[in-house]
């Protein structure tokens, strides 16, 4: 009978076709299609490793012959210059009227083989190259059948899901339905906490690299002092430029890397007892008093650097302390998503297998 010539139904032929296509014997009929689909992409990891082990020895095999080749032709071009060398001599020889010299039929020989065998390498060299573009197409075809297997397996389980929406499964199908959504749940919020440590971790190392560049360029500037920077006067000021360019420089790198680690601290607050020299990272920035119009003038600013240097090697002692410690904080929270993914995976793989054995029931609707 065609959808729509039921004159006594209250719905629409298209809410019939709906009902249809969403009704348990149809989603059933249509799993035991993609079933029997599967079946013949059974081997296909098989055939797919084979495919993989056969280039892997065909493109040994050439990149062996291509040794051999080039020996080959060096050993070649030796031979040939020595029988060169040797008609060379006999024709002297001829011309003085001397003994022939018999080396020239060796050279003559030995050079003949080298080509052969040469020649022979070549052909054979060819041939593995063919053999290889057949191994790359052999292992294309297996992976595009890999690629298939996986889709159909992907619409199987998305099949299998559809069916047993509502209440169609047992106690047991029940029971691991109830488990897979409280795992999948804590999978999710594991995963999600562990990326936004891992961007905590980012902030960090990017702290660490601008931090150590500032004090770089602090030690830079420390011993880019000279006796004129303590004269005064002009020559004060000329010797100054260069010098206060690393300081504000360092300044600018040492406030990104204040920024950074703030935003780090944001993510993880624990960060702010991982070490205690971290609360020294802001004092290096109050020691703004060594500028003066943007010129060092005064006779303490080499103990006024010295001390800069000092507190900026804390900070970076501190978010150094702060990186370590927000590696091992990311390493543990990567295990337990891990082992998290493991219970889905575990609660997934018992859910499945209970669908599977109700949906290959002699009746069409399982028993609940």
């Amino acid at each position: 009978r065609k959808f729509g010539t039921d004159r006594y139904s209250i719905y629409t032929p298209r809410e019939q076709l709906r009902q249809h296509m969403n009704s348990y014997d149809y989603l059933r009929s249509r799993y035991f299609s993609l079933e029997e689909q599967l079946r013949e992409y059974e081997h296909v990891d098989e055939r797919l490793s084979q495919a993989e082990g056969l280039l892997r020895i065909t493109s040994d095999q050439i990149r062996n012959l291509e040794k051999e080749t080039k020996s080959a032709e060096l050993s070649l071009k030796i031979n040939e210059f020595k029988l060169q060398e040797a008609e060379s001599n006999t024709i002297l020889k001829l011309v003085r009227r001397e003994k022939y010299d018999v080396k020239v039929e060796k050279w003559r020989n030995v050079a003949e083989e080298d080509r052969k065998a040469l020649k022979h390498l070549q052909e054979e060299l060819r041939e593995r190259q063919r053999n290889r573009s057949d191994s790359e197409e052999a292992l294309e075809q297996a992976k595009r059948l890999v690629d298939r297997r996986n889709q159909l397996e992907q619409q199987r389980k998305e099949l299998l899901e559809q069916t047993f929406q509502g209440n169609l499964g047992d106690a047991a199908e029940t029971h691991w339905e109830a488990e897979r959504n409280t795992f999948r749940l804590v999978y999710e919020e594991s995963l999600k906490r562990s990326n936004e440590q891992a961007r905590g971790l980012r902030y960090l190392e990017k702290a660490k690299e601008q931090m150590a560049a500032g004090h770089a360029r602090l030690r830079i500037a420390l011993h880019m002092n000279t006796v004129g920077l303590y004269a005064g006067g002009l020559l004060s000021l000329f010797a100054s430029a260069p010098t206060n360019k690393f300081m504000r420089e360092a300044k600018l790198l040492h406030d990104n890397a204040q920024s950074s680690f703030k935003e780090a601290v944001e993510i993880n607050p624990e960060l702010l007892d991982a070490q205690a020299a971290v609360i020294n990272f802001p004092a290096f920035l109050s020691f703004a008093n060594i500028f003066i119009d943007g010129w060092i003038v005064d006779f303490a600013a080499r103990q006024k650097m010295d001390k800069a240097i000092k507190e900026s090697g804390m900070a970076m002692k501190g978010v150094n302390a702060a990186h370590t410690h927000q590696i091992s904080f990311c390493a543990k929270l990567r295990a337990a998503v891990e082992q998290n993914r493991q219970d889905l995976d575990n609660a997934e793989e018992m859910l499945e297998r209970e669908r599977v054995r109700l949906i290959h029931r002699q009746y069409a609707l399982p028993v609940c």
